[in-house]
């Protein structure tokens, strides 16, 4: 399961993202809304840095569900939804 502070990318690629939270069932209102939009314990909210213009940048933030990160080594996120299925069917 990924850690506050760690750096992952989506599988399908994208800029390096910074995990700022994540979900642990529990039942606080952040949790309640992401279970509404389907997430689950391990999903995660991460931010990263969007390049405007040279001299604009805006902070993004979005939540995850954890099958669809991995580490920037190529090693998938474990747990959350979508179980611990790291296989991306490339390798048939």
């Amino acid at each position: 399961m990924a850690e506050v502070g760690e750096v992952v990318i989506l599988k399908s690629g994208g800029p390096e993202m910074v995990v700022t939270y994540v979900l642990r069932g529990e039942d606080g209102s952040r949790e309640k809304a992401a279970a509404l939009k389907g997430f689950q314990e391990g999903d995660v909210v991460c931010e990263w840095q969007h390049i405007i213009a040279e001299d604009k940048i805006k902070t993004m933030r979005e939540t995850f569900k954890a099958a669809t990160l991995k580490y920037p080594n190529g090693i998938a996120l474990s747990g959350g939804s979508g179980g611990g299925d790291d296989d991306d069917d490339d390798d048939w």
